[in-house]
C-alpha cells in the first residue's frame, strides 16, 4: 500500500497562510529591500531573486523524473528554495521544516508572494516526530553538521524516508583532525570511520560544527547499522567544499520473508517454493521473484524487487551482541518493503534437535565459531521454553510490518506437504509437543 502524500501526514504541524502573509507584489519588493533574508538565492521570477548562494548546481541530482508525484521533506529548509524547485519540478507536494522563525516567516512569504503551494514547518527535527514512510524523498542539505545527536537523525530520516535521502555534508578534513590528535594519528584519519567532535568552548557555536563524518562513518551508519538502503553513493558539491551523500532505500514490492529457527528447514522450503508452482500459488507469489538470505544481503542487487523471498534465521541475534531482532540490520530490510508475507517455519523440539544433531547439519570442521554456536543452539534445543520465547519474540518484532491482508501471516509445520499450523497458539503447542 502506497503512503499518504505529504500533504495528508503533516497537516497537523501546518498554519494556512494568513491573509496578512499573502503578499502583492510590492510587498514582495520591499520583503527584499527591508529584510535580512540573503542566505538562499531564491528564484522570485521576472529576474528578480533573494541573493546569497546559488544552490542550483544540486538540481541535476536531486530533481529527475523520479521526483515526478512524489513528495518531499526538506530539514532545514531556510527559505525554501529546494521546496520550491521540487515543485516546479513535478512534485506533488513539498514540505519545510525550519527552526528559525524568522526563516520560516520570510520562506511563507515568498511562497505566498509567488503563488507556490509549499508548506513549512516551524520544528526542530530532532524533536519532531513524523510516520515511517511519510515522504518519498527526504532532503537534509549542509545541516547534519548543526545537530547535537546526527546519527539519531539519520536514522529518523532512514525511517520517513519512502525512497531517497539526500545529505550534504562538511567532510572531516586534515586541519580539523590535527586539533584533536597527534601526528601519527592523522594518517589515514579522512578515510577511516571517524566522527569528529567539534569545539564547543564558545557556547554561541557550539551548534556550528557538532560533528563531522568520513564517507566511511556514513557507510557504516546507513548500510552497516541497516540493510533497508542500497549502498550510498557520493557526489561533490559546488558549496564550501561539502559532499553529497544519496541513500536509496531498497524497493521491494512483495517481501516473503521465509523464517524459522536454526535447523527448522529454510532453504529446503526455499528450494520447494522453487520448483513448485502449487507452492508459490499457496502463498501469493505470482511471477518472477528473487532469492536473498539475511547473511547476504549486501550482494542484493540494486533496482525494484516486484518479488523477493527472504531467508531469515530467527535466531540471528541468539547469544550476539543484538540481542532481538529489531536490532538486527538484516531485519531492518522488511521495512523496505510494500506488502510482506511472514512465513513462519516450525517443527517439535525433537524433531529440531534432531535435525540439527545430524552430520549434515554440522558446520565445517575449520570453522570453530560456527561449530561451538550449533552446539550452544543443540543445547538448548532441549528446553521447550528456549524455542517458545524466540518465536514468540520473533513474531512480535515482524508484526510491525505486516498488515491485514488475508494470508499475511502464514504458519507451517516442516513436515511433508508443509500443514498449516493454525496461529500462534498452535505454534507454541507444537514446539513442546512429544514427536511421534
Amino acid at each position: 500500500m502506497l503512503p499518504l502524500r505529504a500533504s495528508d501526514r503533516v497537516v497537523d504541524y501546518y498554519a494556512p497562510f494568513t491573509p496578512e502573509e499573502r503578499l502583492s507584489e510590492n510587498n514582495l519588493g520591499d520583503l527584499l529591500k527591508g529584510e535580512h533574508i540573503k542566505y538562499q538565492d531564491v528564484d522570485l521570477g521576472d529576474g528578480r531573486a533573494t541573493g546569497g548562494y546559488k544552490r542550483n548546481s544540486l538540481d541535476r541530482i536531486l530533481f529527475t523524473d523520479e521526483l515526478r508525484g512524489q513528495s518531499l521533506l526538506d530539514i532545514g529548509s531556510s527559505l525554501g528554495h529546494f521546496c520550491l524547485e521540487a515543485l516546479k519540478h513535478g512534485a506533488a507536494a513539498a514540505t519545510g521544516l525550519e527552526t528559525s522563525p524568522e526563516r520560516i516567516r520570510h520562506a511563507r512569504q515568498i511562497a505566498a508572494g509567488i503563488d507556490a503551494n509549499a508548506e513549512y514547518i516551524q520544528a526542530d527535527f530532532e524533536q519532531w516526530d513524523a510516520p515511517a514512510n511519510a515522504f518519498d524523498t527526504v532532503l537534509c542539505l549542509n545541516v547534519l553538521h548543526h545537530l547535537y545527536d546526527p546519527v539519531a537523525a539519520i536514522r529518523k530520516m532512514m525511517a520517513i524516508a519512502r525512497r531517497r535521502i539526500y545529505l550534504e555534508v562538511a567532510p572531516v578534513t586534515l586541519g580539523e583532525v590535527r586539533k584533536v590528535t597527534s601526528a601519527l594519528g592523522m594518517l589515514g584519519a579522512a578515510a577511516a570511520p571517524i566522527m569528529l567532535l567539534g569545539d564547543a568552548s564558545n557556547s554561541t557555536r557550539a551548534a556550528d560544527r557538532t560533528f563531522t563524518f568520513t564517507r566511511k562513518a556514513l557507510s557504516v551508519i546507513i548500510n552497516g547499522h541497516s540493510k533497508a538502503f542500497e549502498p550510498i553513493s557520493f557526489y561533490p558539491s559546488s558549496f564550501k567544499g561539502r559532499v553529497i551523500v544519496e541513500a536509496r532505500k531498497r524497493q521491494i514490492g512483495h517481501l516473503v520473508v521465509v523464517a524459522g529457527v536454526t535447523g527448522v528447514g529454510k532453504s529446503t522450503f526455499i528450494a520447494q517454493l522453487q520448483a513448485s508452482p502449487v507452492l508459490r500459488e499457496r502463498l501469493g507469489i505470482t511471477g518472477a521473484f528473487d532469492v536473498a538470505q539475511a547473511n547476504d544481503v549486501d550482494n542484493l542487487r540494486a533496482g525494484a524487487h516486484p518479488t523477493l523471498i527472504y531467508h531469515y534465521d530467527l535466531l540471528r541475534p541468539f547469544d550476539r551482541p543484538l540481542q532481538s531482532h529489531g536490532r538486527d540490520p538484516a531485519f531492518h530490510l522488511l521495512g523496505a518493503a510494500d506488502r510482506v508475507t511472514l512465513v513462519t517455519l516450525a517443527n517439535r523440539a525433537e524433531v529440531l534437535r534432531a535435525r540439527l544433531a545430524s552430520p549434515a547439519a554440522r558446520p565445517k570442521a575449520g570453522n570453530k565459531k560456527a561449530r561451538a554456536r550449533h552446539e550452544v543452539i543443540l543445547q538448548q534445543y532441549a528446553n521447550p521454553a528456549f524455542l517458545t520465547a524466540w518465536y514468540e519474540a520473533w513474531l512480535a518484532a515482524a508484526s510491525r510490518y505486516v498488515g491485514d491482508e488475508a494470508g499475511s501471516r502464514r504458519y507451517l509445520l516442516t513436515d511433508e506437504g508443509y500443514p498449516e499450523i493454525d496461529g500462534p497458539a498452535a505454534l507454541s503447542a507444537t514446539l513442546t509437543e512429544a514427536a511421534t
